[in-house]
């Protein structure tokens, strides 16, 4: 590592060490003034993290003397390693620390045997990217966020509840291959309450959140001998008609058929979006 891009010595402790409500601030600290808003309880940290499968081993809180700097939290799933989130306090902000925190990180992945590391990083985030690029992380995707104002009509089918377990088996089963992290079938084994879970006679499918000034869809999915009959339009109407109260927002999705069916249904992509990067180790 270059001295002139470490300008002071810095210290890392795992995750592990601290109580959750700590991490929790030092995450809030971490992504003040972020590009959008990202504040956390200790309750609603926990159960973001641990569904994506949250290394508190291989998360670190990064320390010049006593002050905070920063972290790196890390999530892991076979061979993959992946930047759940990563942040630098303001004051520790342009001074070439987010360098030798990410730089870690990989070195430690690649010495546990890890082959890949990924990461999200906004768009417009150019700083962030040329950063990434220069440690080895190369675009393989882009994801897109889609909101929609509820219009509900009175003719929309009704919605049964059932278990967010079934929900994520069918997702496993039946869902398309290489979801994103967070939406993968493997974080939303997690789901539980709040979380809901409907369906629409058992054909279509839909996990979603309450939150304050949202209704965040997790996934939506029809069952595979009941798809290009309808029944996900269908199921979106019924959704519009049970959550009528705020915006309904769907996150992480992919070009392509997905994204086509959330436009002809009348979604709208928001501007700011992600490209998922990934580092290739070993």
């Amino acid at each position: 590592m270059d001295s002139a891009a470490t300008p002071a010595l810095l210290t890392a402790r795992p995750v592990l060490d601290f109580p959750s409500a700590q991490v929790t601030e030092a995450m809030n600290r971490s992504f003040e003034e972020y590009f959008v808003p990202l504040v956390f309880t200790t309750e609603t940290f926990e159960r973001r993290f641990r569904s994506e499968h949250l290394d508190a081993l291989a998360s670190k809180l990064w320390f010049r003397g006593e002050e905070l700097v920063g972290l790196v939290l890390i999530a892991r799933r076979g061979y993959t390693s992946r930047v759940a989130a990563m942040g630098l306090v303001i004051e520790a902000r342009g001074q070439r620390y987010g360098r030798q925190m990410l730089q870690t990180a990989l070195d430690e992945a690649q010495a546990r045997g890890d082959r890949s590391m990924i990461l999200e990083v906004f768009v417009p985030n150019e700083r962030a990217r040329r950063l990434y690029e220069r440690l080895g992380f190369r675009n393989t995707r882009e994801l897109f966020t889609f909101r929609r104002q509820p219009q509900p009509t009175k003719t929309a089918a009704q919605l049964t509840e059932v278990d967010p377990l079934q929900v994520a088996h069918l997702v496993a089963r039946e869902g398309k291959p290489n979801l994103p992290w967070m939406f993968s079938a493997e974080s939303l084994m997690a789901a539980s309450a709040p979380t809901q879970a409907f369906s629409l006679e058992d054909k279509a499918f839909v996990l979603l959140r309450v939150e304050a000034g949202r209704t965040l869809v997790l996934t939506l999915i029809v069952r595979r001998e009941y798809r290009r009959q309808g029944w996900g339009r269908q199921l979106l109407q019924a959704v519009e008609a049970a959550f009528p109260q705020q915006p309904l927002m769907m996150s992480m999705i992919t070009p392509g058929p997905g994204y086509d069916f959330l436009r002809a249904a009348g979604w709208e992509p928001l501007e700011l979006s992600l490209y998922e990067m990934e580092c290739r180790l070993g």
